[in-house]
């Protein structure tokens, strides 16, 4: 609220009594710094000469009214405006209101024995407005989106510079055009459509539409303009570029979704065959040629796991932007990829504490998470006897997976890269989209992922899930 030692007021009245009377109260009991004319005509020229917050005008003066002083002191100066009348008028007032007139008292109300809180407050609300207006004004012009004002049979009433620039004009010359004789007849009838749909909702109404090849995002506001009824403040941003990104990812999507149903169905046939036939020759090769189908068997396996990877991590993907959660049971999960880590790697030793039955909220790639760590931890152990620890941990509102492993661990300047996409380590066999896909999919539950050393050596994968919240208590 403005204060009123920053108020300088002035008081217009062919009574020179009541000039005297008002500027006296509003300098010694307000504060205020106040001006006097006792006509319109210096009335004007005060206004010409100095800055003034307010003016508190009488309506009933000679040769000029406080409604006509009105008119030239709003043609000529931004200063808001107070009308004071001896008489309880309704068409004045009416009058007073649809010019524009900021404030309508009656003069009344005003007396020699009271406070003049009501009058004061008034001055300081129009001001405190006026001041808003302003600085609302000065933003909207130094916005770089095109605003501007306008009936709702299309007369411009204002412009931002922004929206003059655009079309290559004054703003000036904006004022007073129609909206079709600057945009497309079907672009300026669509706006107007959104605005008068804007003026029925009683609410902002946000569309898009096109000129050529430029897209724009509208923003259509209803407003309303003292004697012009209902307008529309029309906010209109260029989102050319934007579209053209999302078109872009559009045929990146495609093109993923393609790879994936290539590297899910043809690749994964493929090695599925490789597999069989290496199957078929153990017992046609010598003890050096065993070795080879061995190596070709867990080579093939390896194509197969990177497979169902990438077809995972497309698949995250695709649902990143809009992913369906629901309640699973961590405990299964964790003991169904357990049991196929082992299945696969014969060799390695999987010691897992007991799993209570918790939930939490994912979706079915969940199991991807711990089959790509728990692959992990095997495949790139380096000892003669790996072994993988396995628990599971609750907290009032977290759960927390510990996947710990005897390997040649993880340097601490690579803990948090290890994540990243195409991440990995310059023995590693891998292609490091496995742990950016588990990064990927814990961040999508709503958790996080972290590496920490194991003791004596080795690495320890944590990953903490939240708890979904709590059933409701059955009534039945």
């Amino acid at each position: 609220m403005a204060t009123d030692d920053s108020l300088s007021i002035l008081v217009v009245d062919d009574s020179d009594f009541f000039v005297s009377f008002l500027s006296d109260r509003l300098e010694s009991d307000y504060g205020m710094t106040v001006t006097t004319a006792t006509s319109a005509d210096d009335a004007l020229s005060e206004l010409a000469a100095t800055t003034v917050d307010c003016v508190v005008s009488d309506y009933e003066m000679p040769d000029t009214s406080g409604l006509e002083l009105y008119e030239l002191a709003d043609e000529r100066h931004d200063v808001p405006f107070i009308l004071l009348t001896g008489h309880g008028d309704e068409e004045v007032a009416s009058r007073a209101i649809r010019m524009g007139i900021d404030e309508y008292l009656l003069k009344r109300s005003i007396r020699e024995d009271e406070p003049l809180d009501l009058l004061v407050n008034r001055i300081r609300t129009v001001v405190e407005q006026r001041r808003a207006q302003r600085k609302y004004e000065r933003l909207v012009d130094n916005s770089p989106d095109e605003i501007g004002q306008v009936t709702t049979d299309g007369e411009i009433l204002a412009a931002n510079e922004t929206m003059a620039t655009a079309f290559g004009v004054s703003q000036s010359e904006l004022v007073g055009e129609q909206l079709s004789a600057i945009l497309p007849d079907d672009v300026a009838a669509g706006r107007l459509e959104e605005g008068r749909r804007a003026i029925t909702a009683g609410s902002a109404v946000t569309f898009q539409d096109s000129i050529g090849v430029r897209h724009f995002h509208n923003v259509a506001v209803p407003v309303s303009t003292a004697g012009r009824g209902e307008s529309i403040q029309l906010v209109s941003r260029e989102i050319t570029l934007q579209k053209r990104t999302e078109r872009e990812l559009e045929r990146k999507s495609e093109k993923l979704a393609m790879i994936n149903r290539l590297v899910r169905h043809d690749i994964n046939n493929d090695v599925q065959l490789l597999m069989a036939w290496a199957d078929r020759l153990d017992d046609h090769v010598d003890e050096t040629g065993t070795d080879i189908v061995e190596r070709i068997g867990d080579t093939s396996g390896h194509i197969a796991e990177l497979t169902s990877i990438a077809g995972n991590f497309v698949e995250s993907l695709e649902d990143d932007t809009d992913i369906d959660l629901e309640r699973m049971d961590l405990g299964h999960v964790l003991e169904t990829e357990v049991e196929k880590t082992r299945a696969t790697y014969g060799d390695a030793r999987i010691v897992v504490d007991d799993l209570p039955r918790v939930e939490v909220r994912a979706n079915e790639l969940l199991a991807s998470v711990f089959n790509n760590l728990l692959n992990n931890a095997v495949r790139h152990n380096d000892s003669d006897d790996p072994t993988v620890h396995v628990d599971l941990r609750e907290t009032e509102t977290d759960v927390v997976v510990r996947v710990a492993d005897d390997g040649p661990g993880v340097p601490d300047d690579r803990k948090e890269a290890i994540f990243g996409k195409g991440s990995r380590g310059v023995d590693s066999p891998g292609t490091g989209i496995g742990l950016h896909l588990v990064y990927t999919l814990v961040e999508q539950y709503g958790g996080d992922v972290w590496v920490e050393d194991n003791e004596p050596r080795g690495a320890v994968f944590v990953v903490e899930l939240p708890k979904p919240p709590a059933r409701p208590e059955s009534t039945g």
